[in-house]
């Protein structure tokens, strides 16, 4: 058991402190939503509420497998079996001492080579690269409904608890406590509002982050190549999709676990020609 949560949990202090916010936030909302909204709304089992039900707990079971597949899929390629030799493309690298293939980044914080690596993901406190990516895509995917989902759900129960939306509402949103120390709110309608604005929140972030992941998989890049302005494996939009979820990417979206063949290994990518990149 020790050595499964050693495994789980991020080594580095600020990807510690952003994981756990993020797993007890998680928790706190989907409680909030099914123990104090949901009864105000429909009786409990009743069809309605059996429904949200279980339309919650396929978001929530989904945000969290996603995660762990993140977190315990390997990244690095470790069986494969890398050449001695650098190839046409590949790196040296230093640090972890070996060739690394075209499109392959060391992560200091990871402190190994990831093969075809997008960024770090602090939450995860684990590389996103050619291994996880599928999962970490949906995972943001089933936050950002997730976040839509209790937006929508609570907002007539948020209003009903703290008054009409204005100004006061927001200032109460993003300072709680501030709001309850100078007597503006009450110690619930506080929390209220607390889970009001980090709802809220997420769904910002999140809608930011997914539209920039499904921005960049279509045009067939990774963040360092987007910074650097590079398109050099744009297969098409279809094609850029599917080396990301699959052969089967029309089901990956159900469960991590449906398995979706990639159709390559993280090593070997086809650059376009000069004519192609003209078109």
């Amino acid at each position: 058991m020790a050595s499964f949560i050693h495994r789980i949990l991020p080594k580095k202090g600020s990807d510690l402190a952003a994981f756990v916010f993020m797993f007890v936030m998680l928790w706190v909302i989907a409680l909030f939503e099914l123990f104090v909204v949901l009864p105000e709304f429909h009786e409990p089992f009743s069809p309605w509420y059996l429904i949200h039900v279980v339309c919650g707990l396929f978001l929530f079971l989904n945000v969290f497998s996603n995660l762990y597949q993140v977190i315990m899929t390997d990244i690095t390629g470790a069986n494969l079996a890398l050449p001695s030799v650098l190839k046409p493309g590949w790196t040296y690298c230093p640090y972890c001492q070996m060739n690394a293939p075209p499109r392959a980044h060391h992560c200091h914080a990871c402190n190994v080579c990831v093969l075809r690596r997008d960024h770090h993901c602090i939450f995860a406190g684990k590389c996103v690269g050619h291994s996880n990516y599928r999962y970490y895509l949906f995972l943001a995917l089933y936050l950002w409904l997730g976040a839509l989902y209790a937006n929508i759900f609570h907002w007539q129960y948020v209003t009903s608890v703290i008054g009409t939306f204005g100004w006061a509402t927001m200032f109460t949103m993003f300072m709680p406590m501030l709001s309850w120390m100078v007597g503006h709110t009450t110690v619930f309608q506080t929390f209220v509002t607390f889970m009001a604005g980090i709802s809220l929140f997420a769904f910002v972030m999140f809608s930011f982050l997914l539209f920039f992941q499904v921005n960049i998989i279509s045009r067939g890049q990774t963040s360092y190549e987007r910074k650097k302005k590079k398109r050099l494996y744009d297969k098409g939009v279809v094609d850029n999709f599917v080396e990301i979820l699959g052969k089967k990417w029309y089901i990956s979206w159900l469960w991590p676990t449906v398995p979706s063949t990639l159709p390559g290994d993280g090593t070997n990518y086809t650059q376009l020609t000069e004519s192609m990149k003209d078109m």
